[in-house]
């Protein structure tokens, strides 16, 4: 863990991958963590923003806060998630403008990726190459405007950055929001009900979208791995590349749940049919040992039927 100099700073500590992050540290011996909570520091506020970083100084930055939403969410919450999100960044990154870090990784999102595609699986030379898809179109663009900022630091402050873009995450922890959330956890949450209830577990579309997903502990892992083995690029895409359908998804997850039937709508919105992302550039740094899908949902279905009280949503 040489590689990370402290203080360290990791920001969304307590969301999904704030906390595998941190018990990723943690398992390597690392000190002289700072993951804030909200009460502690309102990334939304930016004089406590710059406060915070004037006291603790810290010298390598995991950027990982965001409002984040699901399909439905997103499409919902356009302007929110553009202004919250932006000014999130901009608290952040003003503050490292006046107290320099030397190294920082920023959590991006595939979502930010120009649509229609040029091609798949979707490769980091395409990255800027267009708009995104309008459905999430204000949470894609606030985190791509973080590149805007990062730039800038590095040659202002000699910032060494990697803009990491993740894929679809889960794992224990998660946000189980079936209303909002994205679709492996909402998916989780209505099949353990389903069981419970005897019902069925109903999924939006008819299956035959493709993602890839990403157990959230290889994430953290990844972004670790990107400060000790320096992938050469500044931009990374941190995914599987495992293009799955959603039928496989919802028909996996039912089977840790007795085997609750499972129903499509082909009626109900699937948002972009088929996205999938390539991870040359991670694997060839050296980076390996991806959870498998199968075992991956198996191990946050039970995280979920077994911590009932402490589930968010």
């Amino acid at each position: 863990m040489s590689a990370i100099t402290g203080p360290i700073l990791i920001t969304g500590g307590s969301g999904l991958l704030g906390r595998a992050v941190r018990a990723a540290l943690a398992s390597a011996g690392c000190d002289a963590v700072h993951a804030p909570s909200r009460a502690e520091l309102d990334l939304g506020d930016r004089a406590a923003v710059h406060s915070y970083m004037e006291t603790h100084r810290p010298q390598t930055v995991i950027h990982l806060a965001s409002l984040v939403f699901g399909l439905g969410g997103n499409s919902r919450n356009q302007m929110r998630s553009l202004s919250e999100n932006g000014a999130i960044n901009d608290n952040l990154f003003t503050a490292l403008q006046r107290f320099p870090a030397r190294r920082l990784f920023f959590a991006g999102t595939v979502a930010s990726y120009p649509f229609p595609y040029a091609s798949m699986p979707l490769q980091e030379n395409e990255f800027f190459n267009g708009l995104p898809h309008r459905g999430e179109f204000g949470y894609a663009m606030a985190k791509r405007q973080a590149w805007a900022y990062l730039e800038i630091l590095a040659e202002e402050t000699g910032l060494d950055f990697t803009y990491g873009i993740l894929t679809n995450l889960y794992g224990p922890g998660d946000r189980f929001d079936t209303v909002n959330g994205h679709v492996m956890p909402s998916l989780i949450a209505k099949a353990h009900k389903a069981a419970s209830e005897g019902g069925e577990l109903q999924v939006w579309g008819d299956g035959s979208a493709t993602r890839d997903f990403l157990y959230v502990a290889d994430a953290a892992r990844a972004i670790i791995h990107c400060f000790e083995n320096p992938v050469g690029e500044r931009l990374v895409n941190i995914s599987s590349a495992e293009e799955v359908t959603i039928r496989n998804v919802a028909l996996t997850i039912a089977a840790n749940f007795d085997h609750v039937p499972v129903i499509f709508d082909a009626n109900g919105a699937v948002g972009i049919p088929k996205r999938v992302i390539d991870n040359t550039r991670l694997v060839a740094s050296g980076f390996s040992g991806f959870t498998s899908l199968a075992d991956g949902v198996a191990l946050t279905c039970q995280w979920y039927a077994d911590n009932q009280g402490d589930i968010r949503r």
